[in-house]
């Protein structure tokens, strides 16, 4: 029996940062370029047709087109009152941990400050989303991203 099919091989051929449309925050990101291959048992022989390029997140890992290091973050136009105002509300109606992060980092917050606001605004416990591993106030059901149950 002769076992035989096509396999993308990638390398990466530039990295930097971008504005992630999944994490909504500024990340990391590697440009790789796929091309297909013909493999005889799963071993890679010879190129067959076009390499084509993509950006992946070096965090969450999802793969957008080239056109993505295009797009540019939206300015953030609430307030630091605003965001230690409506913390705990925004936690417990669904706002990931992550995100509630970022945004009272963008605003000036010191990192550790802020998660001590989130922990003393929702506590320790928590639930994670098994999809996008986004984390969540223990109130919280569904991921707000993924629409995924909670576990």
């Amino acid at each position: 029996m002769i076992i035989f099919g096509t396999r993308p091989r990638t390398k990466t051929i530039d990295t930097g940062t971008f504005f992630c449309p999944h994490c909504q925050t500024t990340r990391d990101y590697e440009r790789k370029e796929a091309r297909p291959y013909f493999t005889l048992y799963f071993i890679p022989l010879f190129p067959i047709g076009k390499p084509s390029e993509f950006i992946e997140c070096t965090i969450c890992r999802v793969t957008y087109t080239p056109d993505v290091l295009r797009v540019k973050r939206a300015p953030n136009t609430a307030s630091l009152a605003t965001h230690v105002n409506n913390l705990k509300t925004n936690l417990e109606d669904g706002m990931s941990v992550e995100y509630a992060l970022r945004d009272l980092t963008d605003a000036g917050i010191d990192r550790d400050v802020a998660l001590g606001m989130i922990k003393s605004a929702i506590g320790d416990a928590r639930r994670k989303c098994p999809m996008c591993s986004l984390t969540y106030a223990a109130s919280v059901t569904t991921c707000r991203e993924e629409g995924a149950a909670l576990i």
